[in-house]
């Protein structure tokens, strides 16, 4: 069987509290430790930057994908196994989500909600069967979980919805859960 490749969405900023990058070098580590590839953004900094060095620093590997111009925006982790710069956000979000296996949305911004609901928008429509895991670090997701219950009871979305997702607190739940729902 080859090798997991797990994608991670998760914030630039190095400005959050350091529990949110103690959690997910956690996770970079348990990535590598369990012989998963990890693909991301491609950053150098915040929860995608933590992520990234927790995997490379116990031997994983990892390839980054970012747009050319994030340059202007953060760093870019340049000693990624492998770097893909593409022209644009999209074309970024395709090479992602075309090779992961599953994915994992670590706390974030607007942009790591923009992707998390792109893939659950995909998995509702049937265009992804791709596990997604939600990293709840430290209750980060709590409220948008409560969210997409809440739009649920209004018929918003479909009852459905909600299990397409799994939530998960720490690092090792995670990755047990990946391991679980790709074996299914």
């Amino acid at each position: 069987m080859s090798k997991l490749t797990v994608c991670m969405y998760g914030a630039a900023s190095d400005q959050i509290d350091k529990i949110y990058l103690d959690g997910a070098k956690e996770l970079g580590k348990e990535i590598a430790l369990h012989d998963f590839r990890l693909i991301y953004g491609g950053g150098a900094s915040g929860v995608m930057g933590a992520c990234a060095e927790g995997a490379l620093t116990n031997g994983g590997e990892v390839t980054g994908v970012i747009p050319s111009f994030m340059n202007n925006f953060e760093p870019i982790k340049k000693d990624c196994t492998e770097l893909i710069q593409t022209e644009t956000m999209g074309i970024r979000k395709e090479i992602m989500e075309k090779n992961a296996d599953a994915f994992i949305i670590a706390p974030g911004g607007i942009g790591t909600f923009d992707e998390f609901f792109q893939i659950l928008t995909l998995t509702e429509l049937g265009r992804s069967q791709k596990p997604i895991v939600i990293f709840n670090c430290n209750g980060f997701y709590d409220d948008t979980i409560a969210l997409i219950h809440k739009l649920i009871s209004m018929k918003f979305i479909r009852p459905a919805v909600e299990t397409l997702f799994t939530v998960c607190k720490t690092p090792e739940e995670v990755i047990h859960a990946i391991e679980w729902l790709t074996s299914q």
